[in-house]
């Protein structure tokens, strides 16, 4: 954290101290700081002026300390520049940061936050967009079930309407072979009845008549039954 970065060297707090106007410094640091003064030297930060007797050690900083070197000491990615492990992420430069760097110039004025704090941040941003992709999954299945429905009942109808032409079509056309063979049968039936009439006629008629183009009227009644309909 910021709180063990020594102002004056910016590097780890070695032996830190605390003043009366409650800042934090390197015991080497700020004892060099005062040695010019007798008795008082000023507050390198806020320059009031503090007693050099009242210089305290403050062990819980070195608690922090110690604990931060321990872990610097395992085996994690350490900065290449400084050597020291990464602490933070800078979002703006989408970089992982140690203590040094977080008080360079380079970074001081970036948005720039511990690595836990920042993944925690993106996770939830992460959520939110695995929420909104969902939602725009679920509506582009509705939509794509509404796009299937509407076709399937386009093809419904079609089909409904070609069977419904079919059927017509197939209506007119057993009515117009009914008639057909109904108006057949009565003109073969009319014919027939005229042949017989005109074979009563023929047989009824004197020898000589009856013998007159009887080649001819017999040739007319040789003809299958079937000619009769293209008479």
């Amino acid at each position: 954290a910021k709180e063990v970065i020594g102002p004056i060297c910016l590097d780890i707090l070695q032996k830190p101290v605390t003043i009366d106007c409650g800042h934090n410094f390197c015991l080497k640091c700020i004892t060099q700081s005062g040695e010019t003064s007798c008795g008082f030297f000023k507050c390198p930060l806020c320059k009031n002026s503090i007693r050099k007797n009242t210089i305290r050690l403050n062990w819980l900083l070195e608690n922090l300390v110690e604990k931060i070197q321990v872990q610097s000491k395992r085996k994690e990615p350490t900065c290449p520049k400084h050597q020291e492990i990464f602490y933070y992420f800078c979002k703006d430069d989408g970089k992982f940061l140690c203590f040094v760097c977080r008080e360079s110039k380079d970074h001081k004025s970036n948005n720039v936050s511990l690595i836990e704090e920042a993944a925690q941040n993106y996770q939830v941003v992460l959520q939110q967009k695995e929420k909104e992709t969902v939602q725009v999954k679920a509506q582009g299945i509705h939509s794509v079930r509404d796009q299937v429905e509407h076709e399937k009942q386009r093809i419904l109808t079609e089909f409904e309407r070609l069977h419904q032409v079919l059927e017509e079509e197939k209506n007119s056309l057993l009515s117009r072979i009914y008639w057909l063979g109904h108006e057949g049968a009565e003109l073969q039936l009319n014919y027939l009845k005229k042949l017989i009439d005109s074979l009563k006629t023929k047989q009824n008629m004197p020898p000589r008549q009856l013998l007159e183009d009887i080649k001819v009227v017999l040739r007319r009644y040789d003809g299958p039954p079937q000619m009769y309909f293209a008479y």
